[in-house]
């Protein structure tokens, strides 16, 4: 994702990967960990060029003030001169670097959403359907739920337009549905600017993913039993019931297959298995977040078929309307 869903600076993939007995993820601090130092750098920047401006306007009054002080005076704005063009050059080569590192952010970001989003929508949407999600983030102190939208704005043939809304951000996916194809991306982020990025080549985003998955692998956890290579999704054989109002929904259920293997317990199986439920209705659209998909980037499987997303450990659907077929 780009700046539209945060400023882009450049990640931590740490944030972004969690280990398999926690699989949510703070994308917030994924995208913007490095914020604050940044801003202590901007802070530092802002306070010398204020004090050497001071220093300039307090010579400027010394020399008018006492001509015999000319030479002294001279001598000092000439280093005041050389500071500021030694700040100057410091400033813009920092500048460089951090746009540097942004638009590497930028392009990170954009691989992520053109690698993900084949996963994220059903072959068969049409105008109008619509999809809300609370979100409960556990590692904040709101007591309100955030909401995420998502909807089918338009649909010409098999090419539709699908707006999604999260903390202040608007995104826009146009999308040819038949071959599962992203055609255009843009959008406004937090403070309404319109971002609209250039698609990268389809090998660019397979290496920008495989380097992020190759980090992915190296924050592995060492605890877990050797017979555990990675975790893979599979549909229980018994479906739930998920109550929305006054209506339920009967729903498909897929979690963590936890192998049996020596050292695993049937309680420590079970206990995988609940905590990382995922509850699939053919009712609801699918129409899945963007931030959703990047604590699957490894389990694509648990989102195969068309049927939406009812529930996760994140993610609970709040409202939705499914338009005539």
């Amino acid at each position: 994702m780009d700046d539209r869903i945060k400023k882009p600076y450049e990640f931590d993939l740490q944030k972004l990967f969690e280990t398999i007995g926690n699989k949510e993820t703070d994308f917030d601090s994924f995208v913007n960990y490095q914020f604050a130092a940044d801003m202590k750098k901007i802070s530092t920047i802002s306070e010398l060029d204020f004090i050497l401006k001071n220093l300039k306007e307090w010579l400027v009054k010394g020399i008018s003030r006492s001509r015999e002080m000319g030479k002294y005076c001279n001598m000092v704005l000439v280093t005041w001169f050389v500071m500021m063009l030694c700040c100057s050059t410091a400033w813009a080569t920092s500048f460089e670097d951090d746009f540097q590192v942004e638009s590497e952010a930028q392009n990170d970001m954009l691989a992520y959403v053109q690698s993900t989003f084949p996963h994220r929508f059903g072959i068969d949407l049409q105008a109008g359907d619509y999809v809300r999600y609370e979100t409960a983030d556990h590692h904040s102190q709101r007591e309100e739920p955030e909401l995420c939208s998502l909807e089918v704005t338009k649909r010409i043939a098999n090419v539709a337009t699908i707006k999604e809304e999260f903390e202040g951000n608007i995104l826009y996916y146009r999308i040819d549905l038949q071959s599962n194809t992203l055609l255009e991306y843009w959008g406004y982020d937090e403070d309404g600017i319109e971002q609209r990025p250039l698609l990268l080549s389809s090998s660019e985003v397979e290496s920008r993913m495989l380097n992020m998955k190759s980090q992915n692998g190296k924050s592995s956890n060492p605890n877990l039993p050797e017979g555990i290579a990675k975790p893979v999704f599979s549909s229980l054989a018994q479906r739930e019931n998920f109550s929305l109002g006054r209506s339920s929904l009967n729903c498909l259920v897929r979690a963590i297959d936890v192998p049996v293997v020596e050292g695993i317990t049937p309680d420590f199986r079970q206990a995988v298995q609940e905590l990382t439920k995922v509850y699939f209705s053919e009712a609801v659209p699918k129409l899945l977040p963007a931030k959703l998909m990047a604590a699957y980037l490894d389990n694509p499987e648990v989102f195969d078929g068309n049927a939406g997303l009812v529930k996760q450990s994140k993610y609970q659907i709040n409202d939705f309307h499914r338009s005539d077929r």
